[in-house]
């Protein structure tokens, strides 16, 4: 296929698009995760503290609330790495439907010359040393 036929359109627009769901994936995690970074420790946790110990939660239900927000925490980061990695497969599609170079630059690396024959590795014959 030549440089610019319609597979190659089409694969650049599916790979943009790709590249743009990701990073649409990452500004959700990153508002949500600002959103609930801002958060008071009290309303984060969803708890109501009134100064009355027979009132105020158990201990129990705060480590309760404290382990579902570290869930929380892992759960964004773990959808960061996943948007992370959908970004990056959309610039790989993007870039693997570009088959050819442009004319100007396979004109001009023909034209320059050849790089000199790299040296083969000689081996010394055993038991002889230098």
């Amino acid at each position: 296929m030549r440089s610019g036929s319609r597979s190659d359109i089409l694969g650049r627009v599916i790979g943009m698009l790709v590249f743009l769901v990701g990073v649409g994936l990452l500004v959700f995690v990153f508002m949500h995760a600002f959103q609930m970074f801002s958060l008071k420790p009290a309303d984060a946790l969803g708890l109501r503290f009134t100064g009355d110990p027979k009132k105020d939660p158990l201990l129990s239900e705060i480590g309760y609330r404290f382990g579902w927000i570290f869930v929380q925490v892992a759960f964004l980061f773990i959808m960061s790495f996943a948007a992370s990695l959908i970004s990056q497969r959309g610039i790989n599609l993007y870039f693997s439907a570009m088959q050819g170079l442009p004319t100007e630059t396979v004109q001009r690396d023909r034209n320059a010359p050849s790089p000199p024959p790299s040296p083969g590795i000689q081996a010394e014959p055993r038991g002889e040393a230098s």
